[in-house]
């Protein structure tokens, strides 16, 4: 059932930039010129500079003039580090959908790509079972996939079907992530329990945090060895640490075809945005303190406090 405004969910897209014509606000228009009704698309500006703020003020009434469901939360936080927990979390609350969507701006597919991901929703009923969150899978492009992609996004054709695995090419995708920070979730429930931890900063291991509270509450399956072992970013060969768990969660959206893709980019150089060393540091002690719990219930922390003390 469609919430009273017309949309099923609520989009929630962070960013950051320094200037208009970043790559950043590039993609975010392309985004918002892909998403289809259906869709509110929030867009949580997390301490852009002024100029950029009201650039965006302009792009979200433009759309909303055009009738699409867009608006704007900008974050007093120029001053602070980066955080995407942060900016989910703001976006979590405002969303006026039963159903959130963690989209980062580097992520895209197809038009029709959306309107299959809004027909899974609602097949599995998502804005009144909780129980049935799922992870979007996100296929990670090489520059030279990303050329690649564009080219057939641009003439409305998909690169290539993400339905079987074996269709990757490998010169052309780095890796595919199926248990993905592309996390749709109930939203009254995701909120319940405290949303992001926003003691993870920068980017990093905020979105496998959220995760393991979500598969404490929701168990997809028994958990595999070492769950709590960081197997890294590559092809899952075996049923092994909590990537392989995490991944359960986004292959029925697979099989499906709601695979977005994610556009190459140089790393960025920003201080203190990757924190990939302390993050996952933090994501193993959490895991070590809840893991000892009972099977399938919630851990043993309060997440709530953090969205209070921000």
């Amino acid at each position: 059932m469609e919430h009273e405004q017309g949309t099923a969910a609520s989009i929630i897209i962070p960013l950051r930039a320094q200037e208009i014509e970043q790559r950043e606000i590039l993609r975010l228009n392309r985004l918002l010129e892909t998403i289809p009704a259906g869709f509110e698309v929030i867009i949580v500006d997390d301490g852009s500079e002024p100029v950029v703020r009201q650039h965006i003020r302009h792009i979200v009434q433009q759309r909303t003039l055009q009738g699409q469901v867009v608006r704007g939360i900008y974050l007093r936080t120029r001053h602070r580090r980066f955080s995407l927990a942060r900016a989910r979390n703001r976006g979590a609350r405002v969303a006026r959908s039963p159903v959130v969507i963690f989209h980062d701006v580097d992520f895209l597919a197809l038009t029709d790509v959306y309107w299959r991901l809004l027909a899974h929703i609602r097949e599995v009923e998502l804005a009144t079972r909780p129980e049935r969150f799922f992870c979007v899978p996100v296929a990670f492009l090489t520059e030279e996939g990303t050329e690649h992609f564009l080219e057939n996004f641009e003439a409305s054709q998909e690169a290539w079907c993400f339905r079987k695995r074996q269709n990757h090419p490998h010169e052309r995708m780095n890796f595919l992530v199926q248990g993905s920070s592309c996390i749709v979730t109930n939203r009254d429930d995701l909120l319940a329990m405290g949303g992001h931890d926003e003691g993870f900063k920068g980017h990093g291991a905020e979105d496998f945090e959220l995760l393991h509270r979500l598969s404490c509450l929701y168990p997809i399956a028994p958990r595999p060895p070492e769950y709590t072992r960081n197997m890294g970013s590559g092809p899952i060969t075996e049923y092994r640490g909590f990537r392989a768990y995490f991944a359960l969660y986004g292959e029925e959206c697979r099989q499906e075809g709601c695979t977005l893709v994610h556009l190459w980019h140089p790393k960025r150089t920003e201080k203190g945005y990757y924190r990939h060393k302390q993050n996952f540091k933090r994501l193993q002690m959490v895991m070590d303190k809840s893991t000892t719990s009972t099977y399938g219930s919630r851990p043993q922390i309060d997440p709530r406090k953090l969205l209070e003390a921000h």
